[in-house]
């Protein structure tokens, strides 16, 4: 590209002006007007116009975006939002589970909003009215408006960190609801199964698969946890339960048409070279998985880490359970002989733990078994699920108040460092 020439009163280095980014001449071959810029590459762009008015007021946009640092290349700019969010779901080597799931809300909630519309066209109003309308029309849950706006932030972001877009215009939408808030009508919604509960669902489930709920309400697993436990995950001897692999839907079938079902090494919050978490395994669920081993036995299967052997294969005995399976064959057909108050598998996670902090098992052990990045998302989800805690937190301070006090120093000056006794309590507060 020919550089323009130099706008009178404008140094120069390197060819590029030192006092200005854009800048506007008559044009060279023929009327109108010509505006050039630098882009942040250092590169010199044109574009010209037939009046000169809106070769000044691009002229002054240009270098408002450089100034700020929101330019935009035009034909960058042109993608539309649901391109973008697909290539941000498609290209950065996630698992086909994951693809899935971001591919489901482009269908429901992405493209039927925003269509046609391109990125660099995208405004903060834009994103507020999409947020409004998931909730007016879509009727969508706050915690389910959250996650997808969220991921919708993520792919804008991701296009930001790549030099594809100039800003984020999620940036600074706000969500209907503080995220605390959220949280804390989600922990309003746990329903804990009762002990006659957990045994009436059990009764009522599969002979070939009722140590799977065992495991889930005994030991806190999630449901494709369960479904893929192999016997070398089992140390009886320690009374300690392996938990380091999940029944995914996300490898290849034959047709292309439904994800494939694959057993791999779980390392969700672990690191790959020390995958999984040990959970204590219950004398009660230990005496349930030898009386299922001696009835059922194993299924060999060569998984991608070498041959292993299933507790629960499918129906057939040939290989994974598919969870539709687990589902509407096994788990609902229990759920409806039961007539339990809970209808999803989590509930029996919930059990596990209510049970462990209503018996004052630390909330961080407690997460480290559950699977939970942190302690936090434990507290903010479980922390009310104490119902003996006050009971506990009396008979503490009940229990210091009565020791008799070894401060010497409080005892000389006639000070008492505490109250000795509850009878002492009358006095002054």
């Amino acid at each position: 590209m020919t550089c323009a020439p130099t706008p009178a009163g404008f140094a120069m280095h390197q060819g590029v002006p030192l006092m200005a980014r854009a800048w506007i001449k008559p044009s060279a071959d023929g009327p109108g007007y010509t505006c050039f810029w630098m882009d942040p590459d250092h590169r010199q762009r044109q574009k010209t116009f037939r009046r000169k008015i809106d070769a000044e007021n691009f002229r002054t946009r240009k270098e408002r975006e450089l100034d700020t640092g929101t330019y935009l290349e035009t034909e960058r700019g042109a993608e539309t939002v649901a391109t973008l969010f697909e290539r941000w779901a498609t290209t950065r080597g996630l698992e086909n589970s994951s693809v899935r799931q971001y591919r489901s809300m482009l269908n429901q909630a992405v493209r039927p909003y925003f269509k046609a519309r391109t990125t660099g066209a995208l405004k903060l109003a834009d994103i507020q009215a999409w947020i409004l309308w998931m909730r007016d029309t879509k009727k969508y849950q706050p915690q389910t408006i959250q996650t997808r706006f969220g991921y919708l932030s993520s792919a804008l972001q991701w296009a930001v960190d790549n030099d594809e877009l100039g800003r984020n215009p999620a940036k600074r939408a706000k969500l209907p609801g503080r995220r605390a808030n959220v949280r804390r009508v989600v922990k309003e919604k746990i329903v804990v199964p009762t002990r006659v509960e957990i045994e009436a669902l059990i009764a009522a489930f599969d002979p070939r698969y009722a140590a799977v709920a065992w495991l889930m309400a005994g030991c806190g697993l999630r449901v494709a946890e369960a479904m893929g436990l192999c016997r070398d995950q089992i140390d009886f001897r320690r009374g300690l339960l392996h938990v380091n692999r999940q029944i995914t839907e996300d490898g290849e079938s034959d047709s292309g048409k439904n994800a494939g079902l694959h057993l791999k090494m779980y390392t969700k919050h672990r690191d790959a070279e020390s995958p999984g978490r040990a959970v204590p395994l219950p004398k009660v669920v230990a005496a349930v998985l030898r009386a299922h081993l001696k009835k059922f036995g194993t299924l060999a299967w060569q998984s991608s880490q070498g041959q292993v052997h299933l507790l629960f294969p499918n129906h057939s005995r040939t290989g994974l359970l598919y969870q539709y399976y687990f589902r509407n064959q096994i788990w609902q057909l229990a759920l409806t002989e039961s007539k339990v108050s809970f209808t999803k598998t989590h509930a029996l996670r919930h059990f596990f733990a209510s049970s462990m902090l209503g018996n004052g098992v630390p909330i961080t052990d407690l997460a480290v078994w559950l699977g939970h990045s942190n302690s936090k998302v434990t507290d903010e989800y479980y922390g009310h699920l104490m119902p003996e805690a006050p009971e506990r937190g009396r008979t503490a301070i009940d229990t210091a108040m009565a020791t008799p006090p070894t401060n010497k120093a409080a005892v000389q000056t006639d000070q008492p460092a505490v109250v000795t006794s509850l009878r002492d309590s009358s006095g002054p507060r």
